[in-house]
């Protein structure tokens, strides 16, 4: 999207096409391009907008997202997506993000950089572990030097465990792609200190490829994607019988 210069030299600020609802209650101004959306969503999905918008007194003026680059942004949208959703807190489009990371074909080195920046369920990154450590080639160094040393040192580790037990087995020139792939993966989770598991795709916060815990973001069932639907104004809720909730005065409960 470009900007048309004003007489004064300035960008000309531009409503965006699809994301400037006339209904909204709140704007963001990114660049020169002006967002109207609605507020309940950021307040239900992020405590960080929660305080935001409760420590500002005048909701007439545009927040500025002065770090967000809306025209420059790179290829990769999921992880623009991803980094903004970290920064801001929205840990339900966090897993939605990571979900679709899961479905593209991200070369092994490039996944484990991204899960390890974003602290992402370190188990997720079995396969890509075990795509490395089973390869007859070292990575180029152009590629080794986006991982740490740590991860580089406890692939070697696999490698030369895989390469032992191919040997162990009776393999007359074994190397580590000999092993088997269920051997392999109990290596790496020995030596990545992972709890061992049927499929890489956890449903349970366990560690993360940077350690710690992974704040439930190893839930990549889909059980929890945010439906974003417009509130009604004096709307009823249900209960699960049925019922609407209402106050002691009988008034309605709005959403």
């Amino acid at each position: 999207m470009s900007a048309t210069p004003s007489s004064s030299g300035f960008s000309q600020i531009i409503s965006h096409p699809q994301y400037f609802i006339p209904s909204g209650d709140t704007q963001f101004l990114a660049q020169n391009v002006l967002f109207k959306v609605h507020r309940y969503f950021f307040e239900r999905e992020s405590t960080s907008f929660r305080t935001i918008f409760s420590d500002s007194s005048d909701n007439t003026k545009p927040y500025t997202l002065d770090y967000f680059e809306y025209e420059d942004q790179p290829p990769e949208k999921w992880l623009v997506i991803l980094r903004l959703a970290t920064r801001w807190g929205f840990r339900k489009v966090r897993k939605l993000v990571i979900r679709q990371l899961e479905k593209l074909d991200l070369q092994p080195i490039d996944k484990i950089k991204i899960y390890s920046d974003f602290k992402i369920d370190a188990q997720l990154l079995i396969p890509s572990y075990s795509t490395l450590a089973k390869s007859p080639t070292l990575p180029p160094l152009s590629e080794a030097a986006k991982l740490d040393i740590e991860t580089i040192l406890r692939l070697t580790m696999v490698r030369e465990r895989a390469l032992q037990k191919a040997a162990e087995d009776g393999c007359r020139s074994p190397t580590s792609a000999s092993a088997g792939d269920e051997d392999v993966k109990r290596f790496i989770c020995e030596i990545f200190d992972l709890p061992k598991v049927i499929s890489a795709s956890t449903t349970e916060p366990s560690q993360t490829a940077a350690g710690g815990s992974t704040d439930g973001v190893g839930d990549t069932t889909g059980s929890s994607v945010p439906t974003l639907q417009n509130p009604t104004p004096g709307g009823r809720k249900k209960n699960a019988n049925g019922t609407s909730n209402t106050h002691a005065n009988g008034k309605k409960t709005p959403i």
